[in-house]
């Protein structure tokens, strides 16, 4: 007696690609709690940036890869009867990176002369300095004028800063693509 199974690969692949997926996915970046507010000639912001890694974006970090994270940063006069009107964008770059010699992670931001790194002991706490963004201030083209101001912010890992022979890896693999997406937050005077 001679049995047939019937399966249908398409379904089987597509239900595959979701577990995988699933599995790849339980970490990602989050722009939780955010306080904007307008000082002297400044945007200033309080709060924290949650920075949660996949397991292989972590395993990479622990093998000496540095990783990038950008944070951009959108400013908006609100108006009621035309869309907004954009005032000012910032791209801000972070970079985090584990010495084995040391058993630190190093954290630096800026650019320059104006770099700052620290050295942290654990994981946890260099991701909770690489997310902090008390002391930010980021300058204004022009003072504020009277109205509603909205601020959009978004952080990702840089794909494109990781050494080039991972970057076809990261490109292909959900767990590289750490990215919050655009949240907006109220601006206070």
């Amino acid at each position: 007696m001679r049995v047939s199974i019937k399966v249908d690969w398409r379904r089987f692949a597509l239900a595959a690609l979701a577990l995988a997926w699933l599995g790849e996915a339980a970490a990602d970046f989050k722009v939780a709690d955010i306080q904007p507010k307008f000082t002297e000639q400044s945007l200033t912001f309080g709060g924290n940036l949650d920075l949660g890694l996949s397991p292989k974006v972590e395993e990479a970090l622990a093998k000496g890869i540095p990783l990038e994270v950008v944070i951009d940063v959108r400013l908006y006069h609100q108006r009621r009867y035309l869309w907004d009107k954009k005032i000012a964008s910032w791209t801000l770059r972070r970079r985090i990176q584990y010495h084995a010699l040391s058993g630190q992670y190093l954290v630096s931001a800026g650019e320059g002369e104006a770099e700052t790194r620290e050295s942290l002991l654990t994981q946890q706490e260099a991701l909770k300095q690489l997310g902090s963004l008390s002391d930010l201030k980021l300058a204004l083209p022009e003072a504020p004028s009277v109205g509603a101001y909205s601020a959009d912010i978004r952080v990702s890992l840089d794909i494109e800063a990781l050494p080039t022979p991972l970057r076809p890896v990261a490109y292909t693999s959900f767990a590289w693509h750490l990215n919050s997406g655009w949240t907006s937050w109220k601006v206070v005077r």
